[in-house]
This record gives structure tokens, sequence and C-alpha cells, in this order.
């Protein structure tokens, strides 16, 4: 059976179950206008696709508010606040943790979502995406300190905070393969692994996660049938995604 008849499959299960897909779109490390920014935005237009455009605020221009200003599908969000590792070469990244102390990452994140809110004032999203999807389990159960309504990461395990979790779970960028972009055949079957995994967990939103500034020829490929795979061929609408983090319940504690 090929992919998309297995996806079209695990549809049928979630209308049999009463349940309706929620998908969103995440798109990583933003830090000004680009030709690949602009690619992406012609993208979630063309399939009315809302973008949470994480953005790492040390490097954030002025220019990348102007560009987005008009772009009412672009939400932005605080991605981490520098992109650089507090861990040795030896171990994964991680910026939101590390060797530091949990009240110096904290004031770090503050002064980053501070900085872009004024960039982009009451569009800033209330969502924190950590650099590399990873946050140590200290800073995530005091992250709320900090002002942010949710996070998000990657995959389902629970990072121990108290906000509601709103992750991704398809990434169509392939890091361990020469950094290339997923086949569509692969991203299809994956998302229909996905979304029977959130359909066990009561409905759960499923988050599509792209990086435009190191896509290929096949990841914009990809992007762009999978979106048009789920909204044309079979009507899905992709959702906000502080919409969707506002429905969430927070982890159970």
């Amino acid at each position: 059976m090929s992919p998309f008849a297995e996806l079209d499959d695990e549809l049928a299960r979630w209308a049999g179950e009463g349940l309706a897909p929620r998908l969103f779109l995440r798109d990583d490390d933003a830090t000004r206008p680009s030709p690949a920014l602009d690619r992406l935005i012609a993208l979630a237009r063309r399939h009315r696709a809302p973008v949470l455009l994480a953005i790492i605020p040390a490097d954030a221009t002025p220019a990348l508010a102007e560009r987005i200003a008009m772009d009412p599908l672009v939400t932005p969000c605080v991605h981490g606040y520098a992109h650089r590792r507090h861990t040795p070469d030896t171990e994964k990244a991680v910026e939101l943790g590390g060797d530091r102390d949990v009240d110096e990452v904290l004031a770090e994140l503050r002064a980053g979502r501070a900085r872009l809110q004024e960039l982009f004032g009451s569009r800033l999203s209330g969502i924190l995406v950590p650099p590399w999807n990873r946050i140590a389990p200290a800073v995530a159960a005091r992250v709320h300190e900090a002002g942010f309504r949710a996070l998000s990461t990657h995959g389902w395990r629970p990072t121990g905070t108290r906000l509601p979790e709103l992750n991704t779970h398809v990434d169509i960028v392939d890091w361990h393969g020469g950094r290339k972009g997923r086949p569509l055949d692969w991203t299809i079957a994956e998302t229909r692994r996905r979304l029977g995994e959130a359909r066990a967990r009561g409905g759960l939103p499923v988050g599509i996660l792209s990086h435009h500034l190191v896509h290929d020829d096949d990841a914009w490929a990809t992007l762009d049938g999978l979106l048009s795979y789920l909204t044309e061929d079979k009507g899905l609408a992709f959702r906000n995604a502080d919409d969707l983090a506002a429905v969430l319940p927070p982890p159970a504690q």
C-alpha cells in the first residue's frame, strides 16, 4: 500500500472516531529577510497555512519586522536567545541549560522576549521554541516565569514544563543524512504515523517543521507537496499555533 493510501486510511480513522486533525507549521532560525524567507511566505500564502516563525532574538533585525509586518499568516516567536550551545562538543547541543544557572537562562530569555516585543509588538507569539528543540528540565520547570504561555519542541516526550506543549513531529530535513530534504513519500508516511500517535492521544495537534535557510530543492518540493496534499487533496486546514496552544491543557504535574 502506498504512503498516500495509508494516510487516507488514517484520516478515515480520525473521522470514524469523531476527530479532526489539528495541524500547524513551524519554521526555525529566522533573523532577517532573505529570498528563502520570501519563498516560505509565498508557499504559506498559496496553501493558506499559518507559519509560526521561530526567530533568534540576538540576531533579529528591524528589516525582518518590516518584512513580515503585512503578512498575517506569519506569527513571530522567541527561539531561545542567541542559538549558542552551552554544552561540550561531546554532548548534544543545548542553549537553554548546559552548565548555566537557571536564573541566568531565564534572564536571557526575558531579554530575548523583550527584544522581539520591541520589534514585533503585540504580534509576538507567547510560544517559546528552544534551539535544537532541547531545554533542561530545571529550565523547563520555570520557563513560565519568563512570561511564556506555551512551549514548542519536537516529538512527544514531556519537558517538565508547567506550560502547554505544542510540539512539531514531522521534520522535512534529514539532518543526519546530509541536511537534505526528505522525499515526499517518506514525509507522507511519517505524517500518517504521527497522526496515528496523535489520535491515540485523543486528537493532539501535529506539527510540521521546516528550516527555510537550509532547504535544498528537495525540501522545498516536499514541503509544497505535503501542504498541497493535506490542504487541497484532503481538505485539511492548518491552524494558528497560538490558537492551538490556547486550548491545550498544561501537562499533568
